[in-house]
């Protein structure tokens, strides 16, 4: 079945308290705070702490856009936002070169599981034309093919005697680059900028 590629934000934490904690690293452990007992609120004691007895007149917004515009990222790691992602297996393959943007990434696998619902990608702005369109018919096409190819050879090689394990693994090279998975992907904010 053709879906879209799908991005949802699953989860996210930290932010500009904990983007400016982070820039002040160096210095706050020095001010032998005391540190609040509830884990929540941590950050917020902190931060209101330095800002009542900073000697710098600088507050959170003024600092993140002083280390914005200096160049200074390594505080915006200092977040994460979850993303649950539906996406082409070629888009997949892309995100993974880029590791420092995406630290954590998990997703269901054709090595693990059989793939019973046959997603796939068509490039939408193939339809606007009568060649794209074409195109996207002969790939509509070929990307149900190759899932029937898929089940029925894991199937194959099942019964003639093969671990399921093993057939999950190689029938899964009858899936297109334009096959759809399900991933789970967190990032911070440095990385999505």
């Amino acid at each position: 079945m053709q879906k879209d590629n799908t991005v949802e934000l699953l989860e996210f934490g930290g932010g500009d308290k904990s983007h400016a904690l982070t820039a002040w690293a160096s210095t706050f452990f020095e001010l032998e705070l005391d540190m609040p007992e509830d884990i929540h609120i941590r950050v917020d004691k902190i931060v209101e702490y330095i800002l009542a007895n900073s000697k710098r007149i600088r507050n959170v917004e003024q600092l993140l856009q002083y280390l914005a515009a200096e160049g200074h990222t390594s505080p915006f790691r200092a977040s994460f936002l979850m993303y649950g992602i539906t996406n082409d297996i070629a888009t997949h393959i892309h995100l993974l070169t880029h590791k420092v943007a995406i630290p954590v990434n998990n997703g269901e696998s054709a090595r693990y599981k059989v793939i019973k619902d046959n997603k796939y990608y068509i490039p939408y702005d193939w339809e606007n034309t009568p060649i794209g369109k074409l195109w996207a018919d002969k790939l509509r096409i070929i990307s149900e093919q190759n899932n029937q190819l898929y089940l029925q050879c894991y199937e194959d090689l099942v019964a003639d005697g093969m671990s399921k394990a093993r057939a999950k693994e190689t029938a899964r090279y009858f899936k297109m680059y334009n096959s759809q998975m399900n991933t789970v992907k967190c990032l911070n904010f440095d990385g999505l900028m």
